[in-house]
């Protein structure tokens, strides 16, 4: 729902908001390849550097900040997410990342899915790979998350497969068994993580998920997650005061396009506003949907304050022959400065429903936010940071280059350098 025009150019003129402009700055052109990106501090400079890597040729690639040289650190069989985190305990990022995912989240066979992690060597001048250590094998291993989740002592791993355990597209629409790891004593030896299934009744095609130490009955110290399924979006914690795993309902999603097979919420952010730490949060609905949606509600401090009420913002073309929407990603972060978050929403394409938009709050309590397209490269993730350290946030994008969904006419890795903000 866009303010009416009048209005906005009012808020324009007197100043309070920003016209958004962000410079590009192309890192690789036309690959052969392009999925998932990150921003982490591999080299400990206290600079943003950016991970990528993509379904097609498998290769896990660094490019360093300032310089942007490009190494190739793994090479894996179809990976799709990464996480960082210091699981060596040496002070240094390394990375999770989960791989061997099989054809398509439709044709997942009892082999494919296995999670692994990469040692950061210490060593920022080679152009060699990482060591690699196996972690567990665990069917459509999809999304994965570090944290401490019930304790702090130890690093935990959740992992959240995409679909449920049957194989050959049985398990599409059946729960998938999210499961939780304990970081070994002796992670570098160790052969394996042990793991238990804390859930495989509720959560069915989980797309995206969001870490955060929210609060309210998961305690001050313990993270938790947004996760964005076929259910819709469900902040799912573990309540310190019972040691048991609870969910709390925010939203339905799309139950509109039930005819595509796809229904609930595909992606997941949320967004301060004030002093608001969830204002609102933003969705794609549904499974790699085309519908822009935010959660709103009443001033609170914390997710369960008061009801969420659904509007929607867009709606980016039809579903194609595969029942798919152009919709991918969406991040918040507060772009413009002026202490209230905005949010991104990455679109794969093709043409015109392609690139990155920019939404920003104008009246959060109605659902009411103006938009601008900032980048019409296609865009599988968006990572977000201040890539120049000139203090303003900037993002960045791979482009969305996966055999079996969508191939992009030219993937691209981009950095977009904020050039608007004061």
């Amino acid at each position: 729902m866009s303010r009416p025009k009048s209005d906005v150019l009012a808020y324009m003129n007197d100043g309070s908001i920003q016209v958004p402009f962000f410079e590009k700055v192309t890192l690789a052109n036309n690959q052969d390849d392009g999925y998932w990106i990150a921003a982490v501090d591999i080299d400990g400079d206290g600079r943003l550097d950016i991970v990528t890597s993509g379904l097609a040729v498998g290769k896990v690639v660094w490019y360093q900040n300032p310089t942007w040289k490009k190494r190739v650190i793994a090479d894996f069989p179809l990976p799709v997410a990464i996480d960082p985190g210091d699981i060596a305990g040496r002070g240094r990022n390394d990375l999770v990342i989960s791989h061997n995912y099989g054809n398509c989240m439709f044709w997942c066979r009892p082999e494919d899915g296995k999670v692994s992690w990469l040692e950061n060597p210490g060593a920022f001048d080679r152009d060699e790979p990482w060591p690699v250590h196996f972690i567990c094998d665990l069917m459509a291993a999809h999304r994965l998350q570090l944290g401490h989740f019930t304790q702090t002592e130890r690093l935990e791993l959740l992992a959240l497969p995409v679909v449920g355990c049957r194989p050959y597209g049985k398990g599409v629409h059946e729960p998938v068994a999210v499961t939780l790891f304990e970081r070994p004593q002796d992670v570098l030896r160790a052969p394996r993580w042990e793991g238990r299934i804390i859930d495989n009744e509720h959560f069915r095609i989980i797309h995206d998920v969001v870490r955060h130490r929210f609060g309210g009955y998961s305690g001050e110290r313990l993270e938790s997650v947004l996760l964005a399924s076929e259910e819709g979006i469900s902040w799912y914690y573990h309540d310190e005061r019972t040691g048991q795993w609870e969910i709390v309902p925010i939203g339905k999603g799309d139950d509109t396009n039930v005819a595509s097979g796809f229904r609930g919420c595909g992606n997941v952010a949320y967004g301060r506003v004030g002093d608001d730490p969830y204002a609102y949060i933003a969705t794609i609905d549904p499974f790699h949907g085309n519908i822009v949606t935010v959660y709103t509600r009443k001033p609170g401090k914390t997710l369960t304050d008061h009801p969420w009420t659904r509007t929607v913002l867009d709606t980016f073309g039809p579903f194609d022959a595969k029942s798919q929407g152009p919709g991918h990603h969406v991040v918040t972060g507060d772009f413009d400065g002026d202490g209230d978050d905005e949010f991104l929403v990455a679109l794969r394409g093709p043409l015109p429903h392609q690139g990155v938009y920019y939404y920003k709050p104008i009246d959060v309590e109605q659902g009411l936010f103006e938009r601008w397209r900032v980048s019409s490269a296609s865009a599988a993730r968006i990572a977000v940071g201040d890539f120049d350290g000139d203090g303003r946030l900037d993002f960045a994008t791979t482009g969305y280059y996966t055999p079996g969904y969508y191939l992009c006419d030219n993937s691209q890795v981009n950095i977009f350098l904020n050039r608007f903000t004061k």
